[in-house]
């Protein structure tokens, strides 16, 4: 197998030339999943439809990446998948340790409200995980990951209207097998990973464990005022696996997993945005804060405590409070696969995991105690899972099957906000969001002919909401009140499916087409309620796409797959920043809709023997509907044209590694992995302050491996230092926005053994 990612996307008039140069995408695949052929055949298998297929004859645009591979580039998180496929972006709304939030196709959650459902669904072991902190994960033992584009609504329903990622875990195998690996760099970053399993039972039962321990002591951020360096990693995680098989009639798999994370909260970085008193327009937003101008509002504005950043490096301001995750979680899959005769399959999949959350945050990101928060919650839930499908050659396949699913969301508090500085007062609010979930579904293909499927679905889902709020008003050094409670609940149902045809006029050739639609539940806010009506959930949003795409074996070495989409998005449920109680703050309210569309395009090239180039680029264009938010200054405005945040109009990805060999044992391996991105808004305003600039990170690589399996190598990344704008939000009410940074550049060495 030439390369671990395969994917369809179409940018019309975007250059091979523009992709080579921009350095490709995309990792080179080392070895098949066990049900693949043989790794030098170019054919990769995946189960997105829930059946084993291979990836170019699935007429869908899908990533697929292999685990090692993935491995070895020191892809550890969801956020890295972005340096591998076109038209993904995931941002971190609370810095280097916090949970992703993912933009696919232009199509994104963008909130800070754990109550809020995601557009794109993350499915780990084929159990999707109904809140954002539970993202958080670091991957490790996969078998493969594969990304999902546009509306997976008929197969996967929740809460995947812009698409779905799967995680798969290494299951075990009747040969013994495994690796370990351990890595030392910058900041006293460590990390130690490893798996191994076998047989346990003759040809009958098998195991497999796996852990991963991150440990930094280290961290780009300084406290000038003495003490440890910030930004501090603490994480570990352990999966277990057993496989039970009983010839080709059953199967059952188990697996139980945990994990906890004691790291530092990722501060936030003040940028004052209020001219100082004794000066004229004191109290009204600084000009320099409006144009953009960071280091001009720290040299010129306050924020409402009469305080500014005064030190140049975006990693050395002073703060009130560096906080700490304080989180854990445990959980279990069990997976029975039963053919009753051998043209029918049975599946069932039970889960129940479990998320425990609290983590301090200083959100103005100064000295003043003006937002000091501190977040916590527990998450349990609990899914069902029954399908059958047909499991023969014939000209119809089909699957048909129900899910149900039961979650809660408790946070007791959820949020704590200190304004000491700002208003003389904290605010607690508790609240419980309890979610009942239960679809059914079912889909067919039909091979009207050697060259041509139809492919229809269809799946219908009910979704029930309760939620429970209270806020508790803490004057500074006075007695708790109840400023307000109460208690909802909703009902909404939809439907989702897709149509689609496939056509492969040659053995090299496929296209395809398709017209699918997504939907997603509304939901409630979760802080700074004061009345009953706040307490109303959002409506349902919608999404209608339509795709058409190709995938294509130009000659013995070059793959070239596209896709060009159009989304119609209504009834979007996005984030406004209102003041609603006294406190300029995130809620999320339902915009009539937008129009979304674009491509991606993506080559896979081998132009000689042990060099593999890849290279992936994609557009999206956005235009909203009316949408009335109020601006900086209070006014309602009209932001009918423009773009939602999170998402850039161009991407850009790229992946270049040559295996030299050295001798009949050794080789070296270089391998460069790029990324671009173009400008990104992070609210609806396109505040400048918070803006992304356009920016390219690049991680490089050099391994010298063995016939052995052993491998020593040396590891930068974000090679050019490049330092920039990751995240940000504003709260003019306070004086302030709140910039996270990303990380800069790190390096290292890593010693791995498989055996």
């Amino acid at each position: 197998m030439t390369v671990f990612v395969r994917r369809s996307s179409l940018l019309a008039g975007v250059s091979l030339a523009l992709l080579f140069g921009a350095g490709g995408a995309a990792l080179a695949a080392d070895a098949a999943p066990e049900a693949a052929p043989a790794p030098d055949s170019g054919e990769i298998v995946v189960t997105a439809q829930h059946r084993a297929e291979r990836l170019d004859k699935v007429g869908i645009t899908i990533d697929a990446f292999d685990g090692n591979r993935l491995r070895e580039a020191g892809a550890s998180t969801v956020r890295d998948l972005a340096f591998y496929t076109p038209n993904l972006a995931v941002h971190l709304p609370f810095g280097e340790n916090s949970y992703p939030e993912i933009t696919l196709r232009g199509m994104s959650a963008d909130n800070f409200n754990e109550t809020s459902p995601q557009t794109t669904g993350v499915y780990v072991d084929g159990v999707y995980q109904s809140s954002a902190p539970m993202l958080a994960f670091q991957m490790f033992d996969q078998e493969r990951v594969e990304v999902l584009k546009g509306p997976q609504g008929t197969l996967y329903g929740r809460n995947t209207t812009a698409g779905a990622v799967n995680f798969i875990s290494r299951q075990p195998t009747f040969m013994s097998e495994g690796y370990i690996q351990a890595d030392y760099g910058r900041y006293d970053y460590t990390n130690f990973e490893g798996a191994y399993g076998g047989p346990l039972v003759g040809d009958s039962l098998a195991g497999r464990f796996a852990a991963k321990i991150v440990r930094q002591w280290g961290g780009p951020q300084v406290d000038p005022t003495g003490g440890d360096n910030k930004g501090q990693t603490d994480t570990g995680y352990f999966r277990g696996s057993l496989l039970y098989r009983d010839g080709d009639k059953l199967r059952i798999s188990l697996v139980g997993h945990g994990g906890f994370d004691k790291s530092d909260s990722w501060p936030y970085v003040e940028v004052a945005a209020l001219v100082p008193q004794g000066q004229p327009n004191a109290g009204q937003i600084c000009p320099q804060w409006l144009a953009g101008d960071i280091s001009g509002a720290n040299a010129n504005c306050v924020d409402v405590s009469g305080n500014r950043k005064t030190t140049k490096s975006p990693y050395d301001n002073p703060r009130s409070l560096y906080g700490k995750h304080d989180d854990s979680t445990y959980g279990g899959v069990a997976q029975i696969d039963y053919k009753p005769i051998d043209a029918i399959k049975i599946t069932s999949v039970t889960a129940y995991d479990h998320l425990k959350r609290r983590e301090g945050l200083d959100e103005d990101g100064g000295v003043g105690v003006v937002t000091d928060t501190v977040r916590g919650s527990k998450v349990d839930q609990f899914s069902q899972e029954l399908r059958i499908a047909s499991d023969t050659s014939g000209p119809l396949s089909w699957i048909a099957g129900g899910y149900y699913s039961w979650d809660r969301l408790n946070g007791s508090p959820i949020f704590i906000s200190d304004f000491t500085d700002w208003f003389g007062a904290s605010t607690a609010d508790y609240e419980k969001l309890t979610t009942q979930t239960g679809a059914i579904f079912g889909q067919a293909d039909y091979k009207v002919t050697n060259t041509l499927k139809l492919t229809a679905g269809i799946r219908e889902t009910w979704v029930h909401r309760h939620f429970d709020y209270t806020e508790y008003s803490i004057p500074t050094g006075g007695t708790a009140s109840v400023a307000f409670a109460g208690t909802n609940h909703m009902n909404q149902s939809d439907w989702s499916g897709k149509i689609g045809v496939d056509y492969t006029p040659t053995d090299h050739v496929l296209l395809y087409g398709s017209i699918s639609r997504g939907f997603d539940a509304g939901t409630f806010n979760s802080y700074f309620l004061s009345s009953q009506a706040a307490l109303e959930p959002t409506k349902q949003e919608t999404v209608t796409a339509y795709e058409v795409g190709f995938k294509a074996t130009v000659m013995p070495g070059l793959r070239i797959n596209g896709a060009a989409f159009y989304n119609r998005w209504k009834n979007i449920i996005l984030t406004e920043i209102e003041n609603r109680t006294g406190v300029n703050a995130p809620y999320l309210t339902n915009g009539k809709g937008a129009d979304i569309a674009g491509g991606e395009l993506e080559i896979d090239w081998r132009p000689m023997r042990g060099l593999s180039l890849s290279g992936g680029a994609s557009y999206t264009y956005q235009k909203l509907d009316d949408l009335f938010e109020q601006d900086l200054f209070g006014n309602v405005v009209n932001l009918k044209g423009g773009r939602l945040a999170n998402s850039p109009k161009w991407t850009l990805n790229g992946t270049a590694r040559y295996e030299i060999p050295l001798s009949e044992s050794y080789k070296l391996v270089p391998q460069f992995d790029v990324k671009y991105e173009s400008r990104a808004q992070r609210d609806l305003l396109n505040t400048k302050i918070l803006q992304t600039p356009p920016h390219a990170l690049v991680n490089g690589r050099l391994a010298l491996q063995n016939d052995k399996g052993w491998e020593a190598a040396l590891w930068v990344r974000n090679l050019t230092n490049r330092i920039y704008v990751a995240e940000g939000y504003q709260v003019v009410g306070g004086g302030y926005s709140g910039l996270v940074y990303n990380m800069p550049r790190t390096y290292g060495i890593s010693m791995s053994k498989k055996f």
